[in-house]
């Protein structure tokens, strides 16, 4: 596949999971250095009086908290995601499947009409049969869908403060509705990936689809 040139793409290409060391590092600086800030600011008179005087001040601590609790969800959630990733390629593994493209996906949608029926994939494979919805707890996949029925890729949109935005890939699917899969960032990352991501992994889709689906397809639905 010679159009992947991006490192995070090839990543995905492998099935490789990005390192979680970066995260954990930021979350430690976040745990660790919004309470120093808290105690320096606390043991400062001229910082207690102005917090005395206004609940902008304390409003400030506030923020330093929440970034603590920030840091720990992070943390946390990349060590969830990461354990569970795992355990989906080793699922792929002992099944002796090699897929071509590994896509991870938040198992949430932002309407309630994209939620796919438990249990949720929580990572997505490429072949030459198709697409392929797996979960670290069944040994194959428990949603597949063949090239056969997708007739366009394309990407789903939302309003955000007035303006349109992408936020995930979308697959018009012949005979019901669409698949909308939210990417995130990486294998073993719990991010949901934005729409620069969307926007380089959108072409990626679309040459998958034109190398690995080797049916006869028309012009019109060559996207």
């Amino acid at each position: 596949m010679a159009f992947i040139s991006d490192r995070w793409v090839e990543r995905l290409r492998d099935g490789t999971a990005a390192p979680s060391w970066p995260i954990h590092l930021v979350a430690l600086v976040l745990v660790l250095g919004a309470p120093a800030l808290i105690v320096a600011e606390l043991r400062s008179p001229a910082f207690v009086a102005e917090m005395a005087r206004s609940s902008r001040v304390g409003s400030v601590v506030l923020v330093e908290a929440f970034v603590v609790v920030v840091g720990f969800a992070m943390s946390i959630g990349t060590w969830w995601s990461g354990r569970r990733d795992r355990r989906v390629l080793a699922r792929m593994r002992a099944s002796s499947h090699r897929p071509a493209f590994f896509l991870p996906v938040l198992t949430k949608g932002i309407r309630a009409s994209e939620d796919l029926p438990r249990p949720r994939p929580e990572v997505w494979t490429f072949d030459t049969a198709g697409l392929h919805g797996w979960t670290p707890e069944r040994d194959g996949p428990v949603l597949d869908v063949p090239w056969s029925r997708i007739h366009r890729v394309g990407l789903a949109t939302k309003d955000s403060r007035g303006t349109r935005v992408d936020y995930a890939l979308w697959f018009g699917l012949d005979g019901g509705d669409p698949l909308v899969l939210a990417p995130r960032t990486a294998l073993g990352r719990p991010f949901g990936a934005g729409p620069g991501g969307l926007e380089t992994l959108l072409p990626v889709v679309r040459a998958l689809r034109r190398e690995l689906d080797h049916r006869p397809r028309s012009r019109s639905t060559a996207r």
